[in-house]
């Protein structure tokens, strides 16, 4: 929880609970009780990934969900109306619109760069996120391998915001490093 509670202390303005089995139930409820209390500190909204029924139980502002999870209809049915949902996309040009018509609030793509996280997923090349930008009506964020280096390409790109996983929680001082991965996108975003 400090390396959360650091990288909300350097800007970050939303937190995600990503589990890909890595934590036992017991220990999945604990820190999503704890991502919530420091969530709900902060101001910012706490999402769960995946899991529209689990971010249920965990009292979450949301859900993420991704091509082999429910949809955002669903999602919206488990969590109601004023819940955020948010949806990856992958680049098809059909994707956004149907994100849109299922009631998603947001869109994820990519990734753009390597990602940690993902190493399977094959880097989109940026005219990719120009396209997405450009069909949808939802605010885009742009995924994979973001990083202080990289955000300010992404954030020329005219995307909303970036998501970050490594470059952040791998820090040797997280707040640091979501301090300058916001500075970058913010100057690059008012440019």
């Amino acid at each position: 929880m400090e390396t959360v509670t650091a990288a909300l202390e350097g800007g970050v303005s939303m937190v995600q609970l990503r589990d890909k089995g890595v934590y036992s139930p017991e220990e999945k409820a604990e820190a999503g009780r704890g991502l919530r209390q420091i969530s709900r500190h902060f101001g910012v909204p706490f999402l769960v990934n995946d899991d529209p029924p689990l971010a249920r139980r965990m009292d979450a502002d949301g859900v993420h969900v991704g091509r082999d999870d429910p949809s955002p209809r669903t999602a919206r049915a488990v969590l109601g109306p004023q819940a955020i949902i948010g949806v990856t996309v992958y680049g098809k040009p059909s994707e956004e619109s149907a994100a849109t018509e299922a009631g998603a609030d947001y869109i994820a793509a990519g990734p753009f760069f390597p990602s940690p996280t993902k190493p399977e997923e094959p880097v989109l090349p940026m005219h990719i996120l120009d396209a997405v930008v450009r069909r949808s009506p939802l605010p885009v964020f742009a995924i994979g391998g973001v990083n202080a280096s990289n955000a300010a390409l992404l954030a020329r790109h005219r995307v909303a915001g970036v998501a970050v996983v490594s470059a952040i929680m791998e820090a040797p001082d997280p707040r640091h490093a979501a301090e300058t991965i916001r500075r970058a996108f913010s100057a690059a975003s008012s440019a």
